[in-house]
């Protein structure tokens, strides 16, 4: 079966509606208290995540509010979640894992387009609802949503009221991205989240050290990068390539949430991590935090002084002045022509 017909995207569409609209956000009886954000120690929690795809909705949203509690617990004010977080629900209308790997490219791009709309909704239903519950700034992840029928990337930032912050889409989709209809996200200056200068990159994007410099253009000091990355084997060089080394090239903090394990045919390593320049670890490794293994779940946090970032970028600038800023509007295109 090379597409999918129309009444068969619509039935499928209309059973994943029932079901996530049964899911209800689950109560919790501790009370969070909205204390102020901190402006210059913050703790952050970054999520690993076994992306499986699950059967029933109920398992992906219990999975979801024990991440929550968890950083609730370990008092994180930042939460960063993986790339592709919702498609796990997918698992609740799909066949077996192993059915799923026969389907072609064109079946794939089918249904993704048809079910991506409703998944959407519900990701960001939810995230907005922990966010608030728990009084947690929190990096969603990301999902697919339909824009002007064009299917992209998105991730989505949520303040403490579970407000939406800001949202940013996946400038550079991998090959098999690609072959299931995602393009492309528009190229504009990152959006910046105060009081931490908090932005967000998705995946491949951290590998492009030119992301990390238009975000520090902008004001970023804290990155959030939500990664699935679609490696049989994880390489602990390959991994270094992206965020860790850019922030040691742009004084950062970045921040990456991995989703792992086998989805729909892919088998996705990573290990989430918070990542400092150099000079800001006691060790010199540039690592805070970093979870042991590149498949399963887990859960790192680590806290981040933003003052001594600042003194670092001070540095960093001494030793390597930067372009004038004009030079920088023109390059990357932030000047009022561009």
């Amino acid at each position: 079966m090379s597409q999918v017909s129309f009444a068969t995207r619509s039935v499928l569409n209309m059973w994943l509606k029932v079901k996530l609209n049964r899911d209800l956000p689950l109560p919790t009886s501790r009370v969070i208290s909205n204390m102020p954000l901190p402006r210059e120690r913050v703790k952050i929690g970054a999520v690993q995540w076994d992306a499986q795809p699950v059967g029933q909705v109920q398992q992906w949203s219990q999975r979801i509010q024990r991440f929550f509690e968890q950083a609730a617990d370990d008092h994180c004010h930042l939460l960063v979640f993986p790339e592709y977080l919702p498609l796990s629900l997918l698992g609740s209308i799909m066949p077996p894992s192993n059915a799923v790997q026969t389907l072609t490219d064109d079946t794939i791009r089918d249904l993704l387009r048809s079910l991506a709309p409703p998944i959407y909704r519900h990701w960001y239903r939810w995230m907005s609802a922990m966010s608030r519950q728990y009084r947690l700034t929190t990096v969603a992840g990301s999902a697919l949503m339909v824009d002007h029928g064009r299917l992209l990337n998105v991730t989505v930032t949520f303040d403490q009221s579970g407000t939406e912050s800001m949202r940013q889409a996946k400038w550079h989709p991998l090959v098999d991205e690609q072959r299931w209809g995602v393009v492309p996200g528009p190229i504009a200056a990152p959006q910046v989240m105060l009081p931490w200068g908090l932005s967000s990159a998705v995946c491949n994007d951290a590998t492009y050290y030119e992301t990390f410099r238009m975000a520090q253009a902008q004001g970023a000091r804290l990155l959030a990068v939500p990664i699935a990355d679609p490696e049989a084997r994880y390489t602990l060089g390959k991994a270094r390539r992206g965020c860790f080394s850019q922030v040691q090239d742009v004084p950062m903090v970045g921040v990456v949430a991995a989703a792992t394990g086998r989805l729909f045919g892919l088998r996705l390593t990573g290990k989430a991590g918070i990542y400092v320049p150099s000079a800001m670890s006691a060790d010199g490794s540039g690592v805070l935090a970093e979870s042991l293994h590149p498949v399963g779940e887990s859960f790192v946090s680590a806290v981040v002084s933003l003052p001594e970032l600042d003194r670092v970028q001070r540095e960093h600038r001494a030793q390597f002045p930067v372009p004038p800023g004009e030079f920088l509007d023109a390059l990357y295109q932030f000047g009022e022509d561009g």
